[in-house]
């Protein structure tokens, strides 16, 4: 019975670190179809160090039970209020998209000497779009903006996807186009291609989807991997676009 539950998390782990990873989808059969000796092949393939191991064997503990790293993580904000322990548990709130416990942490770490911390700003920005708090995403961002730090950031990204949901698409667009910058802000660009595509400016969707096709043939393989999923929804929507022109 040991040995059964032994190779069930083996195999827990391996295929959580390859869904982290990306992996090729072979290794999933490997896995599942040779349970020890694919799991062992997979590690010494694809798991490099020992650190990376642990850091996974934890993130694998979390997703299991979710409120353990909660519970540590508020004992340790008792045990030592710190700017970091509490930012930690907002994030883990976060994670778990309880994003009122997330906001009232954030909101904690402002009140001090932290106050212009460029993160937690960024993800009190980000959380608020989570609630749906559109006017409140819109007042924080836009006093952010003038911080240089900031404004070529996910603050923007998501201060044009709040004004979209307000249905203010002249200042939506205006928002998105600033994260339209070749070679970076890949996920940012394809959202701006379809909000295009949704005002019929078809022709400058199709523009931007051909300049991201044709970044794509120059990115490094690390890249590509990173970024395989955007990639393959601008490919659906330059199919789309196809479609549409033809």
């Amino acid at each position: 019975m040991l040995y059964y539950y032994l190779t069930v998390v083996l195999q827990v782990f391996c295929c959580y670190h390859a869904y982290k990873n990306r992996s090729e989808i072979y290794w999933y059969a490997i896995i599942f179809l040779l349970p020890v000796l694919g799991s062992l092949i997979y590690l010494f393939m694809k798991v490099f160090n020992n650190k990376e191991a642990l850091v996974i064997g934890e993130e694998i503990t979390t997703a299991m039970n979710p409120s353990k790293r909660i519970n540590d993580l508020n004992e340790k904000v008792k045990f030592a209020d710190t700017f970091s322990n509490r930012v930690a548990l907002a994030d883990a709130y976060f994670n778990k998209e309880e994003y009122q416990n997330a906001l009232d942490n954030y909101q904690n770490v402002l009140d001090g000497a932290h106050k212009n911390d460029a993160y937690v700003q960024e993800q009190m920005v980000i959380t608020y779009y989570q609630m749906k708090n559109y006017e409140k995403v819109v007042e924080i961002a836009n006093a952010l903006k003038a911080n240089s730090e900031l404004r070529a950031s996910k603050v923007v990204f998501y201060l044009g996807l709040s004004y979209k949901a307000l249905g203010k698409l002249n200042n939506a667009e205006k928002n998105l186009r600033a994260l339209d910058v070749r070679y970076s802000n890949y996920q940012e660009r394809l959202v701006l291609a379809q909000f295009l595509l949704e005002r019929e400016k078809r022709e400058e969707a199709k523009e931007l989807v051909s300049e991201l096709l044709s970044e794509f043939n120059y990115m490094s393989k690390p890249n590509i991997k990173l970024y395989r999923t955007t990639f393959t929804e601008v490919k659906k929507l330059s199919d789309i676009i196809t479609l549409n022109n033809s």
